[in-house]
């Protein structure tokens, strides 16, 4: 049984994740009500992004310093709050600012939860406790888009943003009722970030972070951008199949993941990282050489077993290597490095993708996995030697 920090904050995880991926489905549309370009709504899906991507350092930082529970409960309060301003924008420029806002509250939350559980639970059960944790995500991201969908419909475009403010105002209170707080670190600003300097110096983070980043590459590039195209323009499927095709593997990986928490425990992070990103890169690339919506749907449910027992890795290493009195600036920054992978691959691989060679683009993703499995191969040693090394210097 996860502990109950673990609970908590997956319940936190799950309402955050609903929020953001609830309003998913209406952002370019509710853009387009301001009178703006396809290219302005656009700027208004990747404005949050960006807003993360900036953040996440910060965020972490912040927790070492002041303490993860009261940067998880401003970050929902900070939701809370921008969200109203984006159901109550007058114009494209406010509702712009009010999903910046929510991107720094998102990255607040989400940087100190983690931080939360990697300094809270032992390491030998890492694994699961992050697995567990992942669960809550993963499945606001499922059932968001159909809540916020329909809110849409039954409201207006507004009406999502004033239930995710609902969600934030939840968030904040269960950061604050019912989660064990971490002590601050009592390590000065300069002192914190001279140890992410020395963090990111480790051979074995260093790698980790380009393993993160390949990851979330695949994730926004081959899957989210790619595969929706390449089923609609080279197999013809429509939009409901191609949601199965996305759906089936989102089932999956939340049904594996939380046995995948016992292997990465129980087998070791390296080998479990190494075969994952293999077989995640075989599946990737399988993608473009699919010719029925019958292969994609086959590839998708192998997908959603070896991607989510490779996807637990990169996090429980994150917290296996984050020094003692900075896990948030760590954490930070392996969030950095993947939310810059969200940012870049629907952009690379799309334009991939507009020379009209899909399997160029499922090639490269897949090319990513292997290099990310290749860095793998030799983290084992670095990884040992130089966890001890940062926490003495921490």
């Amino acid at each position: 049984m996860p502990s109950r920090n673990t609970r908590v904050l997956t319940f936190g995880v799950f309402l955050t994740m609903t929020g953001i991926a609830l309003v998913a489905p209406i952002l370019p549309l509710y853009a387009r009500e301001f009178g703006v370009s396809r290219t302005g709504a656009g700027v208004l899906v990747s404005s949050f992004a960006v807003a993360r991507l900036i953040f996440d350092p910060i965020g972490g930082v912040a927790a070492d310093r002041l303490g993860p529970r009261r940067i998880m409960t401003a970050g929902g309060i900070v939701v809370a709050v921008s969200s109203v301003l984006a159901a109550l924008a007058p114009s494209y420029a406010i509702l712009v600012v009010a999903r910046v806002i929510e991107g720094f509250g998102s990255a607040a939350f989400a940087t100190a939860a983690m931080h939360t559980i990697i300094t809270r639970a032992p390491k030998e059960r890492m694994g699961r406790e992050i697995a567990f944790f992942q669960t809550g995500l993963l499945g606001g991201v499922a059932v968001g888009p159909f809540i916020g969908g329909r809110a849409a419909e039954i409201g207006d475009f507004a009406t999502p943003f004033w239930i995710y403010a609902f969600m934030g105002v939840i968030v904040a209170y269960i950061s604050w009722r019912f989660v064990e707080d971490a002590p601050p670190s009592g390590k000065s600003l300069g002192e914190l970030w001279r140890s992410a300097g020395s963090t990111i110096r480790n051979p074995a983070f260093a790698g980790l972070l380009f393993v993160a980043f390949a990851m979330f590459v695949m994730r926004a590039g081959a899957r989210v951008t790619l595969l929706p195209l390449f089923g609609a323009e080279e197999l013809g499927l429509s939009e409901s199949q191609i949601g199965d095709v996305l759906a089936i593997s989102a089932l999956v990986t939340v049904l594996i993941v939380n046995p995948g928490g016992w292997l990465v425990d129980r087998v070791g992070r390296r080998p479990v990282l190494v075969v994952g990103m293999a077989l995640t890169a075989a599946t990737v690339a399988a993608y473009g050489q699919m010719t029925s919506y019958g292969g994609l749907l086959g590839v998708s449910i192998v997908f959603g077993v070896v991607a989510g027992i490779a996807g637990i890795v990169p996090p429980t290493l994150a917290g296996d290597l984050a020094p003692e009195g900075a896990e948030g600036s760590a954490v930070g920054m392996y969030r950095m490095a993947g939310d810059l992978g969200l940012i870049v691959g629907p952009i690379w691989l799309g334009s991939v993708a507009d020379t009209g060679d899909f399997t160029m683009g499922f090639n490269i993703a897949a090319g990513l996995l292997l290099a990310a499995a290749a860095v793998g191969l030799f983290m084992r040693d670095a990884t040992r030697r130089t966890t001890v090394q940062l926490r003495r210097d921490a």
